[in-house]
């Protein structure tokens, strides 16, 4: 792994650290048990818990939400969860994704 990857690594690994899940309402939590309970089976039966987060254009928002969900699988060591994103609608990926993704491209 070259300096580079691990510095990137290590700011995703410090954003982390930085959630206090106690400060999730019992509102949102009730919204996401299910959710939960989902990839909970998944887990429990060894088998894969494929999450898809749609977004009507697939431009920006299910892009981020698919590598969060991702990284935050892999920091938490849960095992077998596969992140995807879609849309309702063809079109390109957002500039400023690109950018946030460090890649400037796609």
């Amino acid at each position: 792994m070259t300096k580079a990857k691990n510095t990137v690594f290590q700011k995703i690994a410090d954003t982390f650290q930085t959630f206090d899940l106690k400060t999730v309402s019992e509102e949102r939590k009730s919204v996401l048990q299910p959710l939960i309970e989902y990839i909970q089976s998944k887990v429990s039966e060894s088998n894969n818990a494929n999450l898809n987060f749609i977004c009507t254009h697939n431009s920006r928002r299910s892009h981020l939400s698919q590598v969060w969900a991702q990284a935050a699988a892999l920091f938490y060591n849960i095992k077998n969860v596969h992140c995807y994103s879609g849309g309702t609608e063809a079109t390109a990926l957002f500039p400023m994704a690109a950018k946030t993704f460090g890649t400037g491209r796609f």
